[in-house]
């Protein structure tokens, strides 16, 4: 089928099922409220590219980004992560700042992270 015709099939498709359509949406937007309102909240805090050091309490995990949004994502999808509860731990002027950070949070406070968790930089 041309990409023409599916066009016109979809609009007259969704012209014949328009309460059906909506209904379903409703429904859809209802179970996946939570999961929009982080993806939400990651899409704004990563339009401002500010470093920010983020906690995962799922994993005990402490990490450093400039675009959160993106990185929940490939957690999520990379390496299987829980990213459900985040929290912004710091938002730092510059990256030497965020990393300071972070590092501390590895090093002093013991929690996980890509360069491990012990004492010592």
């Amino acid at each position: 089928m041309a990409k023409k015709d599916r066009s016109e099939y979809n609009k007259k498709y969704y012209e014949a099922n328009k309460e059906k359509a909506a209904n379903y949406y409703r429904v859809y937007n209802k179970v996946n409220q939570e999961k929009m309102s982080l993806q939400r909240k990651g899409y704004i805090a990563s339009r401002k590219h500010e470093p920010v050091v983020y906690y995962l309490p799922e994993h005990h995990y402490v990490g450093v980004t400039d675009c959160l949004y993106t990185r929940l994502k490939n957690h999520r999808n990379n390496n299987n992560r829980i990213v459900k509860g985040y929290e912004i731990i710091y938002t730092a002027k510059d990256a030497v700042e965020a990393r300071a950070v972070e590092r501390y949070m590895h090093y002093e406070m013991g929690y996980n992270g890509k360069h491990g968790g012990t004492k010592g930089y």
